[in-house]
């Protein structure tokens, strides 16, 4: 099950799930929350597509993958669709959180929680991880950071993931680039362009 809210389809995680998720034979059930979103979903590989905008979750969920329920989850969202995803999960499921979307620019204490329902934790046995690249990399031992990055270069390489080309900016547009980068859905990441040709992303 592949979670995205309508502003991170754009964003790399989100899309590189699905596509690695159809290369390995997962199916995913994806959720978004704007209808003009659902069709993106789809051309990149999503089997499935909820949209919170019309649409329950828990009830889709239900629908969709029947008594089997869903056994895993990632979610970039948090808050109250983080908390949704969780009680969607069968028993014994476990929910990969990497991102909180939700909290964007949030200052209220309650927004940047994802309420879990104790009875789903203790009697249904469901879990809830978190995941943080920077984290990863930082206990990963050099032998596994190098072999998963050479795993990754070869899924681009191969096509297997596709990868969006930055949009270029001169550093004189700084401001220009800084509120591309905060766009609900700006679709590219900024890139400083430097005169000796480099690129350098600039997040």
């Amino acid at each position: 099950m592949a979670v995205a809210d309508g502003r991170g389809l754009h964003r790399r995680p989100g899309r590189l799930v699905i596509q690695l998720s159809r290369h390995l034979g997962i199916r995913t059930i994806n959720v978004v929350r704007r209808r003009d979103a659902v069709e993106e979903i789809k051309v990149l590989g999503g089997d499935e597509v909820i949209c919170t905008e019309d649409e329950d979750l828990l009830q889709r969920v239900a629908e969709i993958a029947g008594p089997v329920g869903v056994r895993k989850a990632v979610d970039c969202v948090a808050g109250p669709v983080g908390a949704q995803v969780s009680q969607a999960l069968a028993p014994g499921g476990e929910v990969v959180v990497y991102g909180a979307l939700s909290t964007h620019r949030q200052t209220d204490p309650a927004a940047l929680t994802i309420p879990l329902q104790a009875r789903s934790v203790i009697y249904e046995t469901k879990a809830v991880r978190g995941f943080w690249l920077n984290r990863w990399f930082g206990t990963a031992s050099p032998e596994d950071a190098l072999r998963t990055l050479s795993q990754v270069r070869g899924l681009v390489a191969d096509e297997v993931l596709s990868i969006p080309r930055g949009q270029p900016f001169p550093l004189e547009r700084f401001a220009e680039a800084v509120s591309l980068a905060e766009a609900p859905a700006h679709g590219t990441k900024p890139l400083f362009v430097f005169e000796d040709g480099r690129d350098e992303d600039d997040r």
